[in-house]
């Protein structure tokens, strides 16, 4: 029975040693702590915070916060912690990489067999366009809907919507019901340097809405075309087509790469 009372106070006694040695591992009663507070110039101080936190000790008394305000990074820990994250901080607080513009001009066309009456003019640039067109479609007419030009960044995409003029179309207005359109590019990328450089769209959907008179009332008709596209510098490429009935819808887009 002694030694068994014996043998229960010197568990108790490791137990308690190892609770004590615990607890000053973890308050940290011997080393000193550092404090130091990193100016943050080009990033997000929060972003660089999440990138370096794990550089620290973890102990109990050290810490890092962020103030997003004044940007800066406040760190108490180790001085070899403190240390490595300053080298951190210095590496990773760099100005971001510029990125090129990525200029697009779309225009739509409108193709007729016959003349269009008080149809805006063909700019200047599209005619070597309308004239390869008139040699392959079976339209030897041609007017420009919309022409627009836009920017955007690599990973980025750009849209756009408008309200086509229904005479261009051969139609008219249903009810006040107006003839929407809408494109959007998604996925747009800078390809493999070459001669020219290419831009490539992952997928460039075009979508034209049209009121059409069902049994008596009016409905819209969705027309249009998705697809990838690549396109090569200043190359004016001719994305997709859709025929109206008598017309046809032609989507031209040109694009460029800035400085």
């Amino acid at each position: 029975m002694k030694r068994s009372i014996a043998l229960l106070v010197l568990l108790m006694s490791t137990a308690v040693l190892g609770q004590e040695d615990k607890k000053a591992e973890e308050y940290n009663s011997v080393r000193e702590y550092r404090n130091r507070v990193f100016e943050v110039h080009n990033r997000d101080p929060r972003e660089i915070a999440s990138a370096v936190r794990l550089l620290g000790s973890g102990f109990k008394g050290s810490g890092l916060s962020v103030n997003q305000e004044m940007r800066t990074i406040t760190v108490r820990d180790f001085p070899e912690n403190v240390a490595a994250i300053e080298e951190a901080i210095k590496r990773l607080d760099q100005p971001a990489a510029q990125t090129p513009d990525i200029e697009l001009k779309i225009s739509v066309l409108i193709g007729s067999k016959g003349p269009f009456k008080d149809a805006p003019a063909i700019l200047d640039d599209l005619a070597p366009v309308v004239k390869q067109l008139q040699s392959t479609l079976r339209y030897s007419n041609y007017a420009l809907m919309r022409a627009t030009g836009q920017r955007t960044k690599p990973g980025h995409g750009l849209e756009g919507s408008g309200v086509a003029e229904p005479t261009l179309l051969g139609m008219t207005v249903q009810e006040n019901r107006p003839i929407m359109y809408s494109y959007r590019l998604t996925g747009i990328a800078i390809g493999p340097a070459s001669e020219r450089p290419s831009i490539e769209v992952e997928n460039f959907n075009f979508s034209m809405r049209i009121p059409i008179n069902v049994g008596g009332g009016i409905q819209y008709q969705p027309v249009g075309f998705e697809t990838p596209v690549s396109i090569r510098q200043n190359e004016k490429v001719v994305i997709g087509t859709t025929t109206m009935g008598e017309k046809a819808l032609i989507v031209v887009v040109t694009a460029n790469v800035g400085r």
